[in-house]
């Protein structure tokens, strides 16, 4: 939608459902759970009637599951059996005896063997329990736990649960996470790559790397590395598709297969997994344990004509994310395949100034994925002086900055010889007829509406380059 104002100013209103710069919280989880769901997973929840089991079943139901409430362990097997649940919740807070015999009576009953089981449980490891390894699908939680990451672990269970079922006996799981392994992976990597050679259609390879296990493990111990892996498992489940792979590659690298995906939408996802992992944090009698991820994108066709090298261009977009300073996504450089970006437009360079990391690096990726060149600012002073130093071919700038407002800072590019001719699109969330002067006054060639639309981000900044090239 286009509105003409004064000058060279062009409207360009963009509409998108969730702002891109939103964390969601714990009520937008639960919404997001909800609509998640094609049908109702009914959940039995075997429970003591305490504090910590009503949080667990208001949180549920909140999330819109369908639960069957058990307050007597020695019933629970009859419950479930009667109920053909997708899920079995112990929430009991039994000793491992106790836990032991409910866990042997499900096993023993044919209507509850295949139901996948998850026991919350305040003891310190319950995997290095010998005996809960009789029943592969018991995956467990420790307490105290917040809504995020019992929704997180709920919805990954059940995933994994219904992924078996499609894969059937061929597919291979990681023990700790319980995604697919590395052979399962390249096997699908194959055939995902085959079929999108085969209807010319894309597939997309995201390989992501826990920064900093090792100092981890050396400092909280390796019980907590491994619930850091365990709790970005569960994250890439959540934050995934059904018709997508998720794996854990080796060691603290994870592997995402994401057919018929762009590279800027793998971008994006792979920003919202970056930004949901390090708002979360494993727990620890020292506190919670703050963890970050790099990520590498690549694409089939744009960056690699086979499986190999796809995987191999991820891997080296990996790096570059490392070698950039870490908790950041990077795209492959397309070496392969026609420039996503119009011809004379590729490679210019963006000025991008926000100041909401996740904002920024959302809109930073997807520029990059379609061939321009970003400088990020996080503020005015910063955003005046790499304006002058570098020269950019636009400035694209966030209107609420803290400290210097963008408005200040165009008005600024605009008053000085060695930048006033570079072209100013700013951010905004409002467009009434007095903001739009203030931004014409200031100015700026055109503004884009937040919350911004990836979809159409490059696209719009394409035309206003072509526009200032008049």
């Amino acid at each position: 939608m286009r509105a003409g104002l004064s000058g060279q100013v062009r409207c360009r209103v963009l509409r998108w459902g969730a702002p891109v710069g939103d964390v969601p919280n714990e009520k937008d989880l639960a919404m997001d759970e909800l609509a998640s769901q094609k049908t109702r997973k009914r959940i039995v929840v075997v429970s003591s009637q305490d504090r910590d089991a009503r949080f667990v079943v208001e949180r549920l139901a909140a999330a819109g599951y369908e639960l069957v409430d058990c307050a007597d362990a020695d019933s629970a097997c009859e419950v479930a059996a009667r109920s053909d649940p997708d899920l079995i919740l112990l929430d009991i807070g039994l000793d491992a005896v106790r836990e032991h015999r409910v866990l042997e009576a499900l096993a023993d009953d044919r209507r509850t063997l295949a139901v996948p089981i998850l026991l919350l449980t305040k003891r310190s490891d319950p995997s290095q329990d010998g005996a809960l390894s009789r029943w592969p699908s018991v995956d467990w939680m420790k307490r105290p736990f917040g809504s995020a990451e019992l929704l997180s672990r709920v919805r990954a269970v059940l995933r994994v649960a219904r992924s078996d079922v499609r894969a059937g006996p061929g597919c291979s799981r990681d023990a700790l996470t319980r995604l697919y392994n590395r052979e399962y992976f390249e096997a699908r990597l194959v055939k995902e790559v085959d079929r999108a050679r085969r209807y010319a259609r894309s597939v997309a390879c995201v390989m992501i790397d826990v920064d900093g296990l090792r100092s981890i493990n050396s400092r909280y111990g390796h019980d907590v590395g491994d619930e850091v892996l365990r709790l970005l498992a569960d994250i890439l489940l959540s934050q995934t598709r059904t018709p997508d792979v998720v794996a854990r590659y080796g060691g603290e690298e994870f592997a995402l297969l994401l057919p018929e995906t762009s590279a800027s939408d793998a971008g994006v996802l792979a920003e919202r997994i970056r930004a949901a992992f390090c708002e979360r944090g494993a727990r620890c009698e020292e506190g919670d344990v703050v963890a970050t991820v790099s990520c590498g994108v690549a694409v089939y066709p744009d960056h690699a004509n086979d499986q190999a090298t796809l995987v191999r261009m991820a891997d080296s977009a990996l790096y570059d994310a490392k070698r950039e300073g870490r908790n950041r996504t990077e795209i492959a450089f397309a070496d392969v395949g026609e420039p996503t970006s119009a011809e004379g437009l590729q490679g210019a360079t963006i000025l991008l100034v926000e100041d909401n990391d996740l904002s920024r690096s959302v809109a930073s990726v997807v520029l990059r994925a379609s061939g321009y060149r970003v400088i990020e600012a996080v503020d005015g002073v910063t955003a005046l002086a790499l304006a002058r130093a570098s020269h950019p071919d636009l400035v694209l700038m966030d209107v609420q900055l803290a400290g210097l407002g963008g408005l200040e800072v165009t008005k600024r590019l605009v008053e000085m010889e060695e930048t006033r001719d570079i072209p100013i699109v700013v951010l905004t969330a409002s467009d009434l007829p007095k903001d739009l002067e203030d931004i014409v006054g200031a100015g700026c060639r055109g503004y884009i509406t937040k919350p911004i639309d990836t979809a159409n981000l490059a696209t719009e900044i394409e035309g206003f380059l072509r526009q200032a090239t008049r």
